[in-house]
C-alpha cells in the first residue's frame, strides 16, 4: 500500500492527494510502480485523481524488463457498484500487454456488468473479474487479490483510496505500507488514509518501521504490517 498524508493526518488537500505531493514523493510513487505487476485502486480514487493506463518512460520500461516484469503494469479498479465512466481513457486506452481490469462483487448490477462485458469484447484491453460480495456489500479484497495472483500478478501495489485501504487491512491483506508524511497542515476537513465502518475494538494492527528517508522536510516511511 502506498499513501501520502499531511502532518495532521489528512489524505488529501483540496480534494486530491496531489495537493500533498512533493518531488520526493513523486519519485517514491514512480519507483513503487516500477516494481509492480499490477496497480490496485478504488474506482472513486481512480476517477478523482484522473487515472489513465500506466505509460512508463523507455528508461523505466528497461528497468522493469531487467527485473523480469512486463514493460507496463496493469491497473485493477475495484468497484462494487460498477458505476465507472467506461468512456474514460483508463478503460478505452489500455494496452493488451497491460490491461485495465475491473473487479466487482457478485451482487453488482447486471446491466452494468453487461456493459463492461460488451466493451471488453471490442478492441479494448479491458477485463472484468468477479469476486464474492463481502459482508458489508463491497468487494471481497482478499478474493480480489487471489484472482489477481491466479492471473500472474504477484507484486500488487495498492494506491487507495481510504475505504479500500481500510477493507484490505481488516481482511489482513496488506503486507507493507509506504507512507509519505508531507510537511504541511491540511486542516480539520481533510479525510484520513482509512475510511468506512469502524473496526472491531480489539482490532489494532501493529506496524514495524523498516525504512525511513527524509527529503525537503518530508518523511518517507516504510512499514511492515505485523
Amino acid at each position: 500500500m502506498n499513501f501520502i498524508a499531511s502532518i495532521d493526518g489528512a489524505a488529501s488537500a483540496a480534494g486530491k492527494s496531489r495537493g500533498l505531493q512533493t518531488p520526493g514523493d513523486n519519485s517514491v510513487f514512480a519507483a513503487l510502480r516500477d516494481l509492480a505487476d499490477v496497480i490496485l485502486v478504488g474506482a472513486s480514487t481512480a476517477a478523482i485523481e484522473g487515472y489513465a493506463p500506466a505509460r512508463p518512460s523507455p528508461e523505466r520500461r528497461a528497468k522493469r524488463r531487467a527485473l523480469g516484469l512486463q514493460q507496463m503494469p496493469a491497473i485493477a479498479v475495484v468497484s462494487a457498484s460498477l458505476n465507472v465512466d467506461l468512456g474514460s481513457e483508463l478503460f478505452t486506452g489500455a494496452d493488451p500487454a497491460a490491461p485495465t481490469l475491473i473487479i466487482s462483487g457478485s451482487a453488482a448490477p447486471v446491466n452494468r456488468r453487461t456493459d463492461i462485458i460488451d466493451l471488453a469484447g471490442s478492441d479494448t484491453a479491458l477485463q472484468l473479474l468477479e469476486t464474492p460480495t463481502a459482508v458489508d456489500g463491497g468487494v471481497d479484497v482478499a478474493e480480489a487479490i487471489a484472482h489477481l495472483r491466479e492471473r500472474g500478478y504477484r507484486r500488487i501495489l495498492c494506491e487507495g483510496g481510504p475505504r479500500l485501504f481500510a477493507s484490505a487491512v481488516l481482511q489482513r491483506s496488506v503486507d507493507e505500507l509506504c507512507l509519505t508524511v508531507s510537511p504541511m497542515l491540511a486542516g480539520p476537513a481533510g479525510p484520513r488514509i482509512v475510511a468506512g465502518a469502524d473496526w472491531p475494538v480489539d482490532f489494532l494492527p501493529q506496524l514495524r518501521l523498516i525504512g525511513l528517508l527524509v527529503e525537503d522536510d518530508a518523511l518517507f516511511c516504510r512499514y511492515l504490517v505485523q
